[in-house]
């Protein structure tokens, strides 16, 4: 907003810029326009201990605001609790960011120079080894027409002239071509060269790597709908190549642990499905799941996730017709929350969160026919089903973050990395077992505070490694 004020100096032409005046301890924190004046925001409250005292006043103020409007909250869980926990996220994001992931800076260069070579001395020795894995894929490409492997559209002209018609080029899906053609094998290889040269190379430690060998980026504790914790400088895409170089220190050790299943059985509470419920009894909830619906487990699982987010053709159509009649209380649930969606309405997630709708470009173009507003709409619509979802499972996980960073800090432990549902902790290693420990009991007491005692179960798979690829994917 145009009205927020901003820190500088002041603009006596009236035209914007600083808005506060005075000595931040002599106007007080707060403009008569209601606004924080800027300069106590960038830190003007540290001038004096009465300007502190102002300060905290401030912030007890909010708090009781906070609370009065959390009471208005209507919500199937506890919106109080989300907010404690979003709290405590932000605090664990402001130690992430300081402390930072622990990186064996010399393996890390060994990986990288396996994949793209040794560190280059020079712009034009970059750009030559650049025209050199580029080279590699033309050696084996069909000829015809120009080839930009940068580009999505050259790719996939290039893929049609050896035989090959796909939708797109994503990984994944020539991944289950790599045998048809030469050049897919290479392309492959290429784009994992390339990635590594102009992401995760050598300028990518350089920039984010201390001289203490630990890797910083930024970290948001609620980003997006679904409210997942996201980290900047890759902390949250580092390649599976890459994770022999994220190492413990000596004297120290990971302890890695990852939540299971964790969207079905977060449906089952926010859902309230009885049998639902009841299968997350089992380690392995797809398994009830398929004696119930009479299949076996792989079709279990597509029917599970079929019906989180909202598929219905093909086979994932048929298993959700059988989710339908097994669980009908968690898709009614799912319904909802989609017919919300689709009609522009807000929704909140199970701990309060409003997850706000959006007017469709289709709905706001004058030319939009009807088959464009219900694409629209269903889009909007499977996006809110899957929100509740997400949303939910990102406030468990939080809740669980903050119950871990409170119960081990006693013993030296950091939260040094927090990826979807995984956390990495980084230990004393006398201390190692005794955390692990720690983090499953934390976990049943964060889901059962989480869920208001409901009789669903959560798990984990916790181990203790040096190297963070000794932990399986």
């Amino acid at each position: 907003s145009a009205g927020i004020p901003v820190p500088g100096q002041l603009d006596l032409l009236g035209g914007g810029g600083a808005a506060a005046t005075g000595d931040a301890a002599g106007d007080g924190p707060v403009r008569p326009d209601g606004h924080l004046r800027a300069e106590w925001v960038a830190g003007g409250w540290r001038t004096s201990p009465a300007s502190a005292a102002a300060w905290a006043g401030v912030a007890a103020q909010v708090h009781d605001l906070q609370v009065l409007r959390l009471a208005a909250v209507s919500a199937d869980g506890d919106p109080m609790s989300t907010a404690r926990s979003e709290s405590a996220s932000e605090l664990l994001c402001a130690e992430l960011a300081a402390d930072g992931l622990p990186i064996d800076v010399p393996t890390a260069e060994q990986i990288i120079a396996a994949v793209i070579g040794p560190r280059p001395h020079s712009n034009a020795e970059a750009e030559l080894r650049r025209r050199e894995r580029d080279a590699a894929v033309f050696a084996v490409a069909p000829p015809g027409g120009t080839l930009d492997l940068r580009s999505p559209a050259d790719v996939k002209a290039m893929l049609q002239r050896a035989g090959i018609a796909v939708d797109d080029t994503r990984a994944w899906r020539l991944e289950a071509l790599r045998d048809a053609h030469p050049v897919v094998d290479a392309l492959l290889r290429w784009r994992k060269a390339e990635r590594m040269a102009t992401t995760y190379g050598y300028g990518w430690l350089d920039q984010h790597v201390g001289p203490d060998g630990r890797l910083r980026g930024a970290w948001t504790g609620c980003d997006g709908a679904a409210g997942r914790m996201t980290a900047q400088a890759g902390l949250h895409s580092v390649p599976a190549d890459m994770r022999p170089a994220v190492r413990a220190e000596p004297g120290h050790l990971f302890v890695r642990s990852d939540l299971g299943q964790i969207e079905p059985r977060v449906l089952a509470v926010v859902s309230g499905d009885r049998g639902l419920l009841q299968a997350t009894a089992d380690d392995d909830l797809y398994s009830p799941v398929a004696a119930r619906l009479g299949v076996e487990r792989p079709k279990a699982k597509i029917a599970v996730l079929a019906a989180m987010y909202g598929q219905t053709s093909g086979a994932a159509g048929e298993a959700l017709r059988g989710m339908e009649r097994a669980y009908p209380t968690a898709i009614r649930y799912l319904r909802d929350a989609e017919e919300a969606g689709r009609s522009g309405r807000d929704i909140r997630t199970y701990g309060g969160r409003l997850v706000r709708m959006w007017e469709t470009r289709a709905e706001t173009d004058d030319r939009a026919d009807e088959q464009a507003l219900r694409t629209a709409r269903a889009g909007r619509g499977r996006f809110a089903r899957n929100a509740v979802v997400q949303g939910a499972a990102a406030e468990l996980f939080k809740a669980w973050a903050a119950t871990v960073r409170a119960r081990t800090a006693p013993m030296g432990a950091r939260i040094v990395l927090c990826l979807h549902d995984e956390l990495l902790v980084h230990v004393p290693e006398e201390h190692a077992t005794a955390v692990a420990e720690a983090m499953d009991a934390c976990l049943a007491e964060a889901s059962w505070r989480w869920s208001a005692g409901s009789p669903a179960r959560f798990v984990s798979d916790t181990s203790i490694v040096r190297s963070w690829a000794d932990s399986k994917p």
